[in-house]
């Protein structure tokens, strides 16, 4: 058992598929966005949710829990014609309100001590994505994710 595929995947990717209207969900191979590049290729990617391979640490909180905080890295893509500003600022709209839905629900989580998300550490940056081919508009969100890992490490 590793903490990305066994408990940082399983536990992210259901939350991000149940976001309103996203397409496509992909986790990183932590070689950038070639798999998002790829996957655009054959099918549709947009709006979507690309999620880098996320750096860990591990913590110990009162010598008896063991978490791993993850450093998450996703990115929210929607389209939008390349020449139309309207167009574009729904795609960012579209974009910040699908993160904004993901926090809502890691911070629904957290009450329930089914996470441990740093609140603090939330962070979103408007971006531009070229694939070559189009363009899509959308936010980076950067956070750190506490999970509890003493099935893998006690």
């Amino acid at each position: 058992m590793t903490p990305t595929d066994s408990l940082f995947w399983p536990y992210l990717r259901p939350i991000l598929e149940a976001q309103p209207g996203v397409t496509y969900v992909q986790l990183s191979d932590a070689n950038g966005m070639d798999r998002l590049l790829e996957d655009s290729r054959s099918e549709d990617v947009y709006p979507g949710i690309f999620v880098m391979r996320p750096k860990w640490n591990g913590r110990t909180v009162d010598n008896a829990l063991l978490l791993t905080d993850f450093q998450v890295i996703a990115y929210f893509f929607c389209p939008a014609k390349p020449d139309d500003r309207a167009s574009q600022d729904a795609a960012y709209q579209q974009a910040e309100a699908l993160a904004s839905g993901v926090i809502q629900q890691l911070q629904e989580h957290r009450y329930t001590y089914q996470n441990y998300l740093d609140f603090d550490s939330i962070r979103m940056e408007p971006v531009l994505y070229h694939t070559g081919v189009d363009a899509a508009y959308g936010y980076e969100l950067k956070f750190k994710l506490g999970l509890e890992a003493n099935m893998i490490y006690a």
